[in-house]
């Protein structure tokens, strides 16, 4: 390889295209177009006698070998921008928008908290929230649609990165003069029962199902809903019993109304992320917006 061919700007084209895995996306990140782009890459297959990127679907995917170089030019381009960028953002007079993907439970538990401390430290500082499904945050900040997303993720490639808020934990609720109420809920007594399952996917399963087809049993969901706060209202007018987080409980207003009681299946906390684009990471202003937020939720 001829390193005196080699300019920086092919690096930062190619770490566009390797962070974006689209080169229309990759070029309106950087201000270019898209033949200055796949010009630009060309050329840099010239260097390192390889294909780099092979067209599929969705845009592009790296070969072995950009997957190789990305990791060492990423931490170059990274000390460069740092040496150049501001390495603060002044949150008393600077401005920011921010979109965030999360689902009703976790902006009742954060954004009161949150909305307060933006208000002292950052009063330019404008926040729009979008559900978020968990199955669209990944794609929303790979395209640049969302900063943030806030919810329990279970995989995160390496385009993302992700930092825990808070854990939560689960209970089982129903209302107070449900006939499993006082009584000792066993499995077979749970399966049951009539359900309110939440699920912000739209699917019909929850993910004690595995579980309860191990043991040969099976339950009848009665309800589906994509909002975990419409259920307290639901379970004290109804049959329906439903696994909630123990917060949304504490937070609905209505715990002295429900009859609550452990879950007869193990269930480990859920871990509750933020997740970003590795893109946004070292932008200060994103930065000190990620730093606020684990702040506010560390109290949680």
């Amino acid at each position: 390889m001829n390193y005196e061919q080699l300019d920086l700007n092919l690096l930062k084209i190619f770490d566009a295209v390797m962070t974006e895995l689209n080169v229309t996306r990759a070029a309106d990140r950087l201000n270019m177009t898209q033949p200055a782009v796949s010009n630009a890459l060309k050329r840099l297959r010239h260097l390192v006698n390889d294909e780099l990127f092979i067209k599929v679907p969705s845009g592009v995917s790296p070969t072995p070998k950009a997957t190789e170089m990305w990791q060492p030019i990423r931490e170059s381009l990274t000390q460069i921008r740092r040496t150049f960028e501001p390495v603060e953002f002044d949150s008393a007079v600077q401005s920011a928008s921010f979109t965030i993907a999360l689902n009703d439970f976790s902006a009742h538990v954060i954004l009161p908290a949150l909305i307060h401390t933006l208000e002292k430290l950052a009063p330019n500082i404008n926040l729009r929230t979008i559900p978020n499904t968990h199955i669209n945050a990944p794609m929303l900040l790979e395209q640049a649609e969302i900063d943030l997303a806030i919810g329990v993720f279970l995989k995160v490639n390496a385009r993302l990165r992700s930092h825990t808020l808070f854990t939560s934990t689960w209970v089982c609720a129903m209302r107070h003069n449900h006939p499993l109420a006082g009584k000792k809920l066993t499995l077979t007594r749970y399966a049951e029962a009539k359900h309110l399952l939440v699920t912000l996917t739209g699917e019909t399963t929850g993910l004690l199902e595995p579980f309860l087809q191990e043991q040969g049993l099976t339950r009848r969901i009665g309800l589906t809903v994509n909002q975990f706060f419409v259920v307290p209202q639901i379970l004290i007018n109804s049959d329906l019993i439903a696994v909630l987080p123990t917060r949304v409980v504490q937070l609905s207003g209505m715990s002295d109304q429900l009859y609550l009681t452990a879950v007869p299946i193990e269930i480990p906390p859920s871990s509750v992320k933020m997740m970003w684009h590795e893109r946004s990471h070292h932008n200060p202003a994103q930065a000190w917006f990620r730093s606020q937020l684990a702040k506010v939720c560390s109290g949680i």
